[in-house]
Order: C-alpha cells, then sequence, then structure tokens
C-alpha cells in the first residue's frame, strides 16, 4: 500500500484529498500546525465518510525544518496542498509570498534528501492569468506564466507563482523529482467540517450575504472542490502526468451571471455589473476588490484539455457545485 503524505490537513482541499485517498486504501499521513486539531480533523473526516478511519498526524510548520524529516521519511509521495489565501488581506506581501516559495522549497528539499520522488503541487490558475501578455490574451493555457514584474500583480498571485516556479527550477536541477501541479480555479463545493471564512468560500458567502455590493464585473473560473482532489490523486496514479501542469475548472463565468444561478436558489446575490472604470476605482479602497482588480472586464478562458485526456476529467457541474456549497453553508447556520 503507498503511503501519501498530504500537507495542509486543515485545509478545504487537504480535506477532500485525505478523504478520497482512505477511501481509495492509501496509508495516509498530514501535517498540521497545530497538533491539538487532530482529534476535530479526524471527527471531520469520519463524519464525512461515515466511517473509522485511520489517519496519522504530524505538527509541523512550513516556515521551519523542525519535524520534516521525520513526517517525509514516513511516506512514498506527497500531495502538497498547505499554503495561505487571503481575501481581506492587510499584511506585508512577503508575509505571504515567503510561506509559499520557502515552505515549498522546505518540502523538496526533504523529500530529495528522504528518496521521495512523486510529489503533486497544488498551485492555481492565478500563476498562469496574469501573462505579460494580458490584455492581449483571453485564453490560458499551461504555457502561460503570471509575469511576476506585472505592477498589478496581488500577493496571492504573486505567491502561488512563485511557488510553483521554485518547484519547477528545483526539479530542473534535480531530476529524480517526478512533480506534478494541479492548477485549480476559484473552488467551490460542499467542505469537510464547518466552513472557515476565508478563500473561495468566503467569496461564495460574500455574495451570497451581499457583502459585495455589485457583481464585480470580471470573468471567474469556477471548479468543485471533490473534482480538484480527483485530479490531485488521478495526477499521482498515472505517470503520464509527470512534468506537467495541469489546469483544472469546470468553465468561467461573468460573476454577474454566477450569482443569477446563487438567486435561482433562493440567494439574494447582487446582479447589478458596474462598469470595469468605476470598480478599478474602487479597488484602491476596498481590499475586497484588490485581489482580482487585473481580471476587471477581461474574457477569461482556460484550457482544460490536458486534465481530460491525461486524468479523464469529467467535471461536476457547477449548478451542482452551487446547490451543494449553499446546501452545505446553509447546514452550519442552522
Amino acid at each position: 500500500m503507498k503511503k501519501v503524505l498530504v500537507t495542509g490537513g486543515t485545509s478545504y482541499i487537504g480535506k477532500h484529498c485525505i478523504a478520497q485517498l482512505l477511501e481509495k486504501n492509501y496509508d495516509v499521513s498530514t501535517t498540521i500546525r497545530d497538533i491539538n486539531k487532530s482529534s476535530e480533523i479526524k471527527s471531520d473526516i469520519e463524519k464525512f465518510l461515515k466511517k473509522p478511519i485511520e489517519l496519522k498526524f504530524f505538527e509541523a510548520d512550513l516556515l521551519k525544518d523542525d519535524g520534516w524529516d521525520d513526517v517525509i521519511k514516513s511516506c512514498d509521495a506527497i500531495i502538497h496542498v498547505a499554503g495561505p489565501f487571503p481575501v481581506n488581506y492587510d499584511g506585508k506581501e512577503e508575509d505571504l509570498t515567503h510561506p509559499h516559495e520557502n515552505g515549498t522549497m522546505r518540502i523538496f528539499k526533504y523529500a530529495n534528501k528522504n528518496g521521495v520522488n512523486r510529489i503533486i503541487l497544488t498551485s492555481s490558475v492565478a500563476s498562469v492569468w496574469m501573462d505579460s501578455d494580458l490584455g492581449l490574451l483571453t485564453y490560458f493555457d499551461e504555457k502561460n506564466w503570471t509575469d511576476l514584474s506585472n505592477k498589478n500583480l496581488d500577493a496571492y498571485s504573486k505567491g502561488k507563482t512563485l511557488k510553483e516556479k521554485a518547484a519547477w527550477d528545483y526539479v530542473s536541477k534535480n531530476d529524480s523529482i517526478k512533480l506534478t501541479s494541479i492548477l485549480p480555479s476559484v473552488v467551490l463545493g460542499p467542505g469537510i467540517g464547518s466552513p472557515v471564512r476565508r478563500g473561495s468560500l468566503e467569496f461564495f458567502q460574500m455574495l451570497i450575504n451581499k457583502e459585495m455590493p455589485v457583481a464585480p464585473p470580471f470573468k471567474v473560473g469556477l471548479v468543485d472542490v471533490r473534482d480538484v482532489a480527483k485530479m490531485h490523486i488521478a495526477a499521482l496514479e498515472n505517470d503520464k502526468s509527470i512534468g506537467k501542469r495541469i489546469i483544472v475548472s469546470e468553465n468561467t463565468y461573468w460573476v454577474k451571471d454566477f450569482c443569477k444561478m446563487l438567486n435561482d436558489l433562493g440567494h439574494n446575490a447582487p446582479t447589478f455589473s458596474p462598469p470595469v472604470f468605476l470598480v478599478k476605482f474602487m479597488a484602491n479602497f476596498d481590499n475586497t476588490i484588490k485581489p482580482i482588480k487585473s481580471l476587471l472586464g477581461l474574457d477569461l478562458n482556460f484550457n482544460i484539455d490536458p486534465a481530460k485526456t491525461i486524468l479523464n476529467y469529467q467535471p461536476i457541474s457547477i449548478e451542482k457545485t452551487i446547490k451543494d456549497t449553499s446546501d452545505y453553508l446553509k447546514s452550519y447556520d442552522q
């Protein structure tokens, strides 16, 4: 039985990766920053799977060397999910980009040291959509890279790009490491355990709670968290994915159209989409808009053919994803 380490065991994607690996009878371990949360995480996954599980926990921090040697030498492969995601981000940029880049290098260093040569990396479409040709492009694929010199680059996109670039650079110098990176768009779907107000779920909650008074005029890629986890495991099991960047997204939608789908389920999301120039001006003062300032008005589309041809990606429909996300959040409001 292959032993798989999932970093970021408290995370939205991480929990789903753990659950799906366990369902396929892998021997799974995970890292968390606070070992006191292990019982809660185990209980959440057991409730989700409706059965008892065996899951090993290690306390480890991406910013420290402590413990990583013991963590990684106990596994055969790594799914590296761990990493921060801001929405209302007011801190210093390096507070976000540093954990992404240096934390990932720590994983790769100890993997190489301990002969663990298979790594699946959770990246993001944020590492492709700020190409230097932005404004000329509307269709992005795995060949595109976010331009780190772009003056409009937000901290999250920069962090994700630095993380993935560092990983591929390491692999180019250490060819024993077999890497696949999975690049999901905005991730929705039911979580495991209670919802946390951050990341892509917060975007969903802000819309249904009308914390965004208008529908920003931009297009967003959407993907189900269950599919994202499934693609990580499919990549792990398929050597044809080695050396590939694979975008995972059900499709892209203008936010106003996404809001209409929410309202079909009884929500009261905003459907008015103001002019692009006005929202760009508002972004200078509103931290909820700043991360998408560069995407305003862009007819964004992604190439998901590699996911379909290599990993047999058959996406859950966005309608089901939205309904299941809504039902999940409602279940915790009661």
